[in-house]
């Protein structure tokens, strides 16, 4: 079939591109009932003229990927900015915010993901002044809805230039898209080592719980991960009324038990591939750095067009140390494919799409199905936070 059908559908990355480039209006992008962001066809005025499958992953059977020999031709930087103010306020080494900062610069409109507090989503925007690119700062560990920044791209992308900040599949799409249009030039693609998406009822489930434990009804800062426990930490910060409290570690328990990802992600290529992309970022895992508690950034330079932008970046004030893959790949979800138990899966959305249950109940289950190995290291886990930081690193560095 030339049209989306059902089985892509429910296996789609949910990039959304497929909604904006129908020419009929025959696709909207609506959340589904397992809180994930999926079209939905009206085959009524559906033509089948194919065109949203030349954007779309789940169609491409020759996704090229990123073998040995070429990564050894790939630069890989471990880098972190020396300005105390840029890596507080984002996720690892700042080199993110550096490269936005840049590209604006030069011209380009940033387009990055903020998080809505008012929708409890994240998303996609367009950033033309230095205080909306700055609302990019930090990553947002939920799927982002794209539609409304994708419309005005596509619409203008034969006038205006764009720097797209977002996952693999995201900037696949948008890749595939300058290909057709014969507009690459006009882009500049920063894409992530991605380990999934998690459904955001993990999200919405998790702040609500927040929410009626502090008895308020909104916040005015969400932070997803906060250093105030280390870089390596996987802290979440709430504000409000200028003071910070920290949540439980309830919503990363059920993102890294890769039980309630996309099912696109579970067997994703794109994460797994340098194809489609100027430059991908992540942070650095490993060995190499874990006494580093202030952040550092992966930063794998890999089209000729982002060598000439890292020159820029080696000027700034910046540590950056070339290295090998070796050193990193192993801690990443690189080549690796999930494997959720089917029926762990099931449980743990039924918990999470039950309005009478909390995001306990759901972890809670999550647990019963943990074996003795995994119960050993999320003991091991727990006692380990309730050490000082300097502390938990020395047993860490030991271990």
């Amino acid at each position: 079939m030339n049209v989306l059908d059902k089985s892509a559908i429910r296996e789609c990355t949910s990039c959304q591109i497929c909604a904006i480039i129908c020419t009929h209006n025959a696709i909207h992008i609506e959340l589904n009932e397992d809180g994930f962001y999926r079209p939905v066809i009206d085959y009524d005025i559906c033509t089948n003229c194919g065109l949203c499958t030349k954007l779309c992953y789940k169609f491409d059977e020759k996704i090229k990927l990123t073998v040995k020999k070429q990564l050894e031709k790939t630069l890989l930087y471990a880098a972190w900015s020396n300005n105390d103010d840029i890596v507080k306020n984002t996720t690892s080494g700042g080199l993110g915010d550096l490269l936005a900062y840049q590209l604006q610069k030069s011209g380009y409109k940033i387009v990055g993901c903020v998080y809505n507090e008012d929708k409890v989503r994240a998303e996609h925007r367009i950033a033309i002044s230095e205080e909306e690119r700055m609302s990019f700062r930090g990553s947002k560990y939920i799927q982002s809805y794209t539609y409304d920044a994708l419309k005005e791209i596509v619409a203008n992308c034969r006038m205006e230039k764009y720097a797209v900040f977002g996952t693999p599949c995201q900037i696949y799409s948008l890749s595939k898209l300058a290909a057709l249009k014969n507009v690459r030039d006009n882009f500049f693609f920063v894409d992530l080592y991605c380990h999934g998406c998690p459904s955001l009822f993990t999200w919405t489930k998790y702040q609500q719980f927040i929410k009626d434990k502090k008895h308020i009804n909104k916040f005015d800062q969400v932070i997803f991960r906060s250093k105030v426990r280390g870089w390596g930490a996987f802290v979440t910060e709430f504000k409000i009324s200028g003071q910070s409290f920290y949540g439980q570690n309830s919503f990363y328990e059920l993102f890294f038990s890769d039980q309630v990802l996309n099912e696109a992600c579970n067997k994703c290529l794109l994460r797994s591939t340098h194809e489609y992309t100027d430059i991908r970022l992540g942070d650095f895992w490993g060995k190499k750095f874990l006494n580093n508690q202030r952040g550092v950034s992966a930063v794998s330079v890999i089209s000729e067009r982002g060598e000439h932008l890292f020159e820029y970046i080696k000027e700034m004030d910046v540590f950056i140390d070339h290295c090998d893959y070796g050193e990193f790949l192993p801690f990443q979800s690189w080549g690796k494919v999930h494997n959720p138990n089917v029926h762990l899966r099931e449980a743990l959305f039924s918990s999470l799409k039950d309005p009478n249950q909390t995001i306990i109940d759901a972890v809670k289950i999550l647990y019963r199905y943990q074996c003795l190995r995994q119960k050993i290291v999320r003991y091991m886990k727990y006692i380990l936070s309730l050490f000082p930081l300097k502390v938990t690193n020395t047993i860490k560095k030991m271990i």
